[in-house]
């Protein structure tokens, strides 16, 4: 590592594994909070029914193409 006037420069995290997330806000119905409610990590099941859907949309998308 370089130093920076006699100080060692503080390591830095590279990049991670996974690609970044965005945190946001979303206002959803009662009855959907309460079904993802039933897992034990609601935002992990959440994320992969999203993940999902935008899979399976972008696949209909190039066949209709």
């Amino acid at each position: 590592m370089e130093e920076s006037l006699g100080q060692p420069l503080k390591k830095r995290r590279g990049l991670g594994k996974k690609p970044a997330m965005v945190c946001t806000s979303l206002r959803i119905p009662r009855e959907v909070m309460r079904y993802f409610e039933q897992f034990p990590n609601k935002q992990t099941r959440m994320r992969e029914v999203l993940t999902n859907f935008v899979k399976q949309q972008q696949g209909a998308d190039n066949e209709s193409a």
